[in-house]
């Protein structure tokens, strides 16, 4: 499906982004799709187990729709918003390269390995390897999963602030969010 964003609308309107969030017994999920703009209802949770009647409420969706606009748009609007959400780590690597225009993915990837890269090397040369062996990663130009994780989403932040500097140029987007 590609890039999305959810979010849980309660009967009185209250609106989540994590449905474990949500006290009610029943919600409605909406979906973002982050490269055509749109938003979808998706489907009615109920979160008490007890699936059996659509409530009357739920059958006002147009209600609920205007509550979903307003939320996606206080966090995603506009371009600038769309960073602001990244940059606090709401969005995975694949999320952002589908946000980018073809001709620059590679780019934005290649400084993502050379990130990670480093984050092999700095861990392979801490003293400290996972291995007992040592790292199996010498002598490699490989990136261990492991270092990266260990960064603790340093190489994942790194990778968001390049992506950021390059989303900054309209040109470089995909072409709904040029604006």
């Amino acid at each position: 499906m590609g890039a999305t964003i959810p979010c849980f609308i309660t009967k009185n309107g209250q609106v989540f982004s994590d449905l474990k969030s949500v006290k009610d017994d029943y919600c409605l999920e909406y979906i973002f799709n982050l490269e055509n703009r749109n938003f979808y209802y998706n489907a009615l949770r109920c979160t008490s187990g007890q699936n059996d009647v659509v409530p009357s409420w739920a059958q006002h969706l147009w209600m609920y729709d205007i509550v979903a606009n307003d939320f996606f748009d206080n966090i995603v609007g506009t371009p600038e918003k769309l960073m602001d959400f990244a940059l606090k780590g709401n969005l995975d690597k694949a999320s952002l390269v589908s946000l980018l225009e073809p001709r620059i993915r590679k780019i934005f990837l290649d400084i993502c390995a050379v990130l990670e890269k480093e984050a092999t090397d700095r861990c392979k040369n801490s003293g400290d390897p996972c291995l007992e062996d040592g790292c199996a990663f010498e002598g490699t130009d490989d990136v261990c999963l492991n270092a990266v994780l260990m960064s603790e989403g340093k190489c994942l932040k790194l990778c968001i602030e390049a992506w950021i500097c390059i989303f900054t140029s309209p040109e470089d987007r995909i072409k709904v969010w040029r604006s």
